[in-house]
């Protein structure tokens, strides 16, 4: 909750000038997210490490400082336990994940179009939540543990979408959003003599409204 009081006050302080400057828009989207695994393995095997698709939601602000370009700020709540899988076996806990990030926005389309193509590209950090406390030996340990708590994590941004006005105010938008980030080794912490391969990819598909003020 830190990292979204930070974020509105961040907000809150840099908006006013924003709209002032150029094109300001603001709103907020709802969709699915597709987390991909990672690969823990030793000599006995390997397991699959993720966190488990499920909805996501957005707010962001952009402004559009040409026809072009513009500059995006968004914050992501997404749910998702993370999870051990191997052999018919699977260890999981509640858990979550919130993120902040900046991005360029390139407009491959011309703003005042009433079709809009835009490609974002940027990063910011990513905070993964684990939130339920299990006492006792769970399954696939010898693999790695799933640990209580929360760890940041740098994230890359990039994605694609389409906006449409409905209005002279208000764009429906259509977006793929890709996140990705190195393995949370302290969320979910590999065994001894255990090592683990690939970061946690995350493509997130969003349908969103936004004004434009």
């Amino acid at each position: 909750m830190r990292l979204v009081a930070q974020t509105l006050q961040v907000l809150i302080m840099t908006l006013p000038g924003m709209a002032l400057a150029g094109e300001l828009e603001i709103g907020g989207a709802a969709g699915f997210g597709f987390y991909q695994s990672a690969t823990i393995s030793n000599a006995d095997g390997s397991a699959s490490a993720t966190y488990g698709s499920r909805f996501a939601l957005s707010g962001f602000a952009e402004w559009d400082f040409s026809r072009w370009l513009g500059i995006e700020g968004r914050y992501i709540f997404q749910d998702g336990d993370p999870k051990l899988t191997s052999q018919g076996l699977e260890a999981s806990l509640d858990g979550q994940t919130q993120a902040v990030t900046a991005e360029m926005v390139f407009h491959a389309t011309p703003k005042g179009s009433r079709w809009t193509v835009f490609v974002p590209v940027g990063g910011g950090f990513k905070d993964y939540q684990n939130t339920q406390t299990i006492p006792g030996a769970r399954p696939l340990s010898d693999f790695a543990s799933l640990v209580t708590g929360s760890q940041i994590c740098p994230v890359f941004s990039a994605g694609a979408g389409v906006k449409f006005a409905i209005s002279q105010h208000w764009h429906l938008r259509v977006e793929f959003r890709y996140y990705d980030t190195p393995f949370p080794s302290k969320s979910i912490a590999a065994a001894p003599g255990s090592q683990v391969h690939g970061w946690m990819p995350d493509i997130v598909p969003t349908l969103g409204i936004s004004r434009v003020f």
